[in-house]
């Protein structure tokens, strides 16, 4: 039986997080132990819900206050734990009474000496746990030229292997990523791991006011989307998770190198034609037409 090490970013929770910890304590899978760290910025918080941490026998440990990214970041970095398996856990979910036990399954019989990483789908639900939708429901093959360009796992449902977390070990600690989640895709793609993308969702994932990601979903978000990408900031985005990818280039496969330059090259091209012809040849892609199409747009107009 493998066993999970739970790591949970935390700042300021509201109530919710009380249903996330139930969902923790009633999993099939009982193999675990729970690691937060508190960003917050001060402990006056962590009275209220003493009782269901010691219940759990949560280990609360000091965030570094330098964003999400960097809190998840200072979870797997923490050298105080080692289990098995690492799962990432959002403070506002709410997960399936059977989601270890299932991930722990697909995990059982690997040959976990190769990187391993796990992502899903999630179940949109409102404040009050009402059911909104899903996620949006990815076909194409996880890849790095995929990564390059999108992230089609979110933390709150990344589950991982050592030789994946020996990785993120690896990284220099000043390292700047746009989030923990995006780059951990592109890292364990990048080196010639195994990302598991699982069409069943096993995460309520609880839309409110103090989200700081919000769910990817409905016109709504592509909306969202489109504004970020006139604004500049897929942009900014590339720039930092390429700047990310040189410093760590060693631990990059080759084709992955040579993608990564290509990318660059793509980016940088002197016309819109020699762009798009560099994108055919490094094979980038998006899960969607209209994501594909959203790519173009942003060569033609110099926003990627």
């Amino acid at each position: 039986m493998l066993n999970f090490s739970i790591l949970i970013g935390c700042y300021e929770p509201k109530s919710y997080l009380i249903e996330q910890l139930d969902s923790i304590q009633y999993q099939t899978h009982q193999a675990w132990s729970v690691f937060m760290s508190d960003d917050s910025p001060c402990k006056a918080w962590q009275s209220e819900y003493s009782e269901h941490f010691n219940k759990l026998g949560v280990e609360i440990l000091l965030g570094p206050k330098t964003g999400f990214a960097n809190n998840f970041l200072s979870l797997i970095r923490n050298r105080k734990f080692q289990s098995d398996l690492y799962a990432f856990c959002d403070q506002d979910d709410i997960w399936s009474e059977g989601k270890l036990e299932i991930i722990q399954k697909i995990f059982t019989g690997s040959d976990n000496s190769i990187p391993r990483l796990y992502c899903g789908r999630t179940c949109i639900v409102d404040s009050e746990n009402n059911y909104i939708g899903y996620s949006p429901l990815f076909k194409r093959a996880p890849s790095f030229k995929n990564a390059l360009i999108q992230n089609i796992g979110g933390g709150n449902t990344m589950v991982f292997n050592n030789a994946a977390r020996n990785l993120l070990l690896a990284c220099p600690l000043d390292i700047k990523v746009v989030s923990h989640d995006w780059f951990f895709y592109q890292l364990v793609t990048g080196a010639g791991g195994e990302v598991i993308y699982d069409s069943n969702p096993y995460v309520r994932y609880r839309q409110h006011d103090a989200n700081l990601v919000g769910a990817n979903i409905g016109w709504s978000a592509r909306i969202r989307r489109i504004k970020l990408l006139l604004a500049g900031r897929f942009k900014e985005w590339n720039e930092i998770n390429i700047a990310a990818l040189l410093r760590i280039n060693h631990l990059l496969s080759p084709e992955s190198r040579e993608t990564l330059q290509l990318f660059i090259h793509t980016r940088v091209g002197s016309s819109f034609w020699v762009r798009l012809v560099q994108l055919k040849r490094s094979g980038l892609y998006r899960q969607t037409l209209l994501g594909n199409l959203g790519l173009i747009i942003g060569l033609i107009l110099g926003k990627v």
